[in-house]
């Protein structure tokens, strides 16, 4: 009856919702889009009675019919987004997404791209270009085995599928033609990028990163496995194209990575329709002869996810991708605004996409820069309140708040760049050596002052972990939760290490840590604009207290809020944030006749500075008004500040 499927799926997401990870924030907005992510990606699990049960890459109408278009499973779609999947302990989808795509692997080891619905009734795998179109679909099978491996601790599934792993992992390997250390797109298989100017790239970076941290997990895995050769091979490779990355796309005078390397052409492409076609069409010209596309654009977050480039070097490029010329109110463009290629309606030159998005901030938070992961984060949750509600979109304008005519209205990878960013990023939630390692270092926004998430998979654990603070006082609590219903029967295990390790302003001097009261080892490590007091713990008792006594440091924060449908990029960028003994350090970007509030969280007093106003809220907090001079108006301009602090002397 209606009423009984009505009550099943009711059922059905009240489980979804209640047994895997529930985030409770100071941000209701960003606690309910992580809520609605995870309804988006459960949706992407569809099951063809001809083909089995996988992950699709998102719905909407085919063309201009009304007949459903793209809900095809995608490899490269179901492995971004199976990050999120073991980020909220859904195990048993990631190991559904691996099983679909290793029936359908082709001898050489290659994952298929794309698999349509009626795949089962023509000659799709032979006779169509589609299947095999991509190439980062296959390195990126090994690293999902290994990411499932890491949270789960199933060594039977890494054992049963070992043999398809390492197929593909010897398909992208014998990529390398010319054996210069990088991975080629040339013959076997478009990255990223599959079309327009950018189209073709040789080798292109946003592969090496997938496949340096290819290398390094099958090496993990091999380790588990015991296979000693294979780890030590894969090794090699990890260390030698990620020098050859170095090597190859750094621009020191410019301060960021190339996309790609590229073979000269005998003509240059023809610059298609749009906006300011004739620039375009000088920039292909000036390209035709050249070997490498030095174009500013986002693909270098992909390497620095996995934290595989130079940490100065990588500051450098994460103030790229958190610019007004890349990062937009809504997202990541694919490539700077400033390139003579940029066309905000072109959809792979100019436009906006989650997943882009979801790359930037994992790639800031792996490198301490969580200014800049927080508004990207962000920029994707607040996607969920326009368009289809409840739902993300494949893809946007670059000068515009505005989805593409084509956009998939509800995309499967785009859900789930809400959901890894938060987790894996703000939260600093990562579990790994198979589920018997739980780390918790949160990066949190200035003015919060608690956190709480629950249902944390690690392995055959659950765990309830909690965050309170106050400006002297930071405590931990991990508790080990009943499993949920799902999983009745389920032996119930232990992490046997827990890491706590939060994320302090680079002023604040952390004096001691306790664990259940006794005093503990601490560690301090600077990572770009924090440092990270990390404590190691065994996990001994159902519940552990860790306490932090510091002195508070310095920090600036602002408040989200939703762009307008159709608005233009308008809002403030802070790309760096560092206080000392002497002052609070910051870098930020506004438009060109702006003036932008940014408040201040602080145990000192600020001094002033030019262009910088300092005023206070109605509780007394600090703000600072900043004034951005330059033209032309509209165009964002960059400001490097230096605000006198001040210790107030103290109370007698």
């Amino acid at each position: 009856s209606v009423q009984s499927l009505y009550e099943q799926n009711v059922a059905y997401y009240e489980r979804l919702q209640n047994e895997t990870v529930i985030i409770d924030t100071p941000d209701d907005q960003l606690d309910s889009t992580f809520g609605w992510a995870k309804v988006g990606v459960d949706k992407g699990i569809v099951t063809n009675p001809l083909l089995g049960t996988g992950l699709v890459a998102g719905y909407r109408t085919s063309g201009e019919s009304e007949r459903p278009g793209f809900a095809w499973f995608f490899g490269r779609d179901a492995l971004w987004t199976a990050f999120a999947l073991n980020s909220y302990g859904d195990f048993n989808a990631t190991r559904t997404a691996l099983e679909f795509l290793k029936k359908f692997q082709r001898a050489d080891g290659k994952i298929p791209h794309e698999i349509s619905q009626s795949a089962s009734l023509i000659p799709w795998f032979t006779d169509y270009p589609y299947p095999w179109a991509s190439a980062d679909a296959t390195p990126l099978y090994v690293i999902t085995h290994a990411d499932y491996w890491r949270a789960s601790g199933d060594r039977k599934f890494l054992q049963d599928n070992w043999e398809s792993i390492v197929k593909a992992y010897r398909f992208t390997e014998a990529t390398d033609t010319d054996n210069n250390g990088l991975v080629e797109n040339t013959k076997f298989g478009h990255g990223w990028v599959e079309g327009g100017v950018l189209y073709p790239p040789h080798e292109e970076i946003y592969q090496q990163g997938i496949w340096i941290e290819a290398s390094r997990n099958l090496a993990e895995m091999a380790e588990v496995l015991n296979d000693t050769e294979l780890k030590t091979r894969a090794l090699k490779n990890a260390e030698r194209t990620r020098a050859a990355t170095e090597q190859t796309y750094w621009l020191p005078q410019r301060g960021f990575y190339a996309y790609a390397t590229k073979r000269p052409t005998a003509e240059a492409p023809v610059a298609e329709p749009g906006p300011n076609r004739a620039r375009r069409q000088i920039r292909l010209n000036d390209l035709k002869d050249a070997t490498l596309y030095d174009e500013d654009t986002v693909l270098p977050a992909v390497p620095l996810w996995w934290r595989t480039l130079l940490d100065e070097r990588a500051q450098s490029e994460i103030d790229h991708l958190g610019s007004g010329a890349l990062a937009t109110d809504w997202g990541a463009r694919i490539i700077s605004n400033g390139s003579r290629l940029y066309d905000p309606l072109s959809y792979h030159y100019g436009s906006v996409w989650p997943l882009f998005t979801g790359w930037a901030s994992m790639g800031a938070y792996r490198y301490g820069r969580p200014h800049v992961g927080y508004q990207a984060l962000m920029a994707n949750a607040l996607l969920t309140y326009q368009g289809a509600l409840g739902y993300v979109t494949e893809l946007l304008s670059g000068d515009f708040n505005a989805p593409f005519g084509r956009s998939s209205h509800h995309q499967i990878w785009s859900e789930a760049m809400v959901i890894t960013p938060a987790v894996r990023g703000l939260l600093g939630i990562e579990v790994t050596g198979g589920g018997t390692i739980l780390r918790f270092a949160p990066q949190l926004p200035a003015h919060w002052e608690r956190v709480e998430v629950r249902n944390v998979a690690a392995g055959q654990s659950h765990y309830d972990l909690r965050l309170t603070r106050t400006h002297e006082r930071l405590t931990i609590t991990a508790r080990q939760s009943a499993p949920p219903s799902s999983a009745a029967g389920q032996t119930v295990g232990q992490p046997s290490t827990l890491i706590v390790a939060p994320a302090f302003p680079l002023d604040a001097r952390v004096r001691g840590v306790t664990v259940r009261g006794r005093p503990a080892q601490l560690k301090l490590t600077r990572a770009g604009d924090v440092q990270h007091a990390e404590v190691t713990l065994i996990a001994e008792a159902p519940e552990t207290e860790v306490v932090f006594n510091y002195t508070a440091g310095t920090d600036v924060y602002y408040e989200p809020t939703t762009p307008l449908p159709g608005a233009q990029n308008e809002g403030l960028r802070i790309l760096r944030s560092a206080a000392s003994a002497s002052a609070l350090r910051l870098t930020l970007e506004g438009l060109a006749g702006r003036s932008y509030p940014l408040r201040v969280r602080t145990p000192r007093r600020l001094g002033t500075a030019e262009g910088v106003t300092v005023t206070t809220d109605g509780d007394g907090a600090p703000r600072l008004v900043v004034s951005f001079d330059g033209a032309p108006p509209g165009s964002y301009v960059r400001r490097e500040l230096t605000i006198p602090l001040q210790t107030p002397p103290r109370r007698r």
